[in-house]
């Protein structure tokens, strides 16, 4: 099922976070799927279309399928990017 959202929170750290989808569910977001997409955080406020999978009673992103980071709260850092070649960082 293809979904739109926004960022919840997402913490490199963890390397998870949370989507609030449109229907008002909450979605587990895992730092695999953005690295992926490309990416290696995203911020909080961005608004994606996912693909989401049922796990149990839960609901997971399993695919990122677009980014708009116009969205993203104020004050939020910039989403960062994983570089070709490397493993990324938080640097990118």
């Amino acid at each position: 099922m293809i979904a739109t959202g926004r960022v919840t929170w997402f913490r490199l750290e963890k390397k998870f976070g949370f989507v609030t989808l449109d229907s008002g569910e909450d979605a587990f977001l895992h730092i695999a799927v953005l690295k992926t997409a490309g990416y290696v955080t995203l911020p909080a406020g961005t608004t994606v279309q996912v693909r989401v999978a049922r796990d149990g009673s839960k609901l997971r992103i399993a695919e990122l399928v677009s980014v708009d980071t116009s969205t993203a709260d104020g004050g939020e850092p910039q989403p960062v990017m994983r570089k070709r070649g490397r493993e990324p960082t938080a640097e990118g």
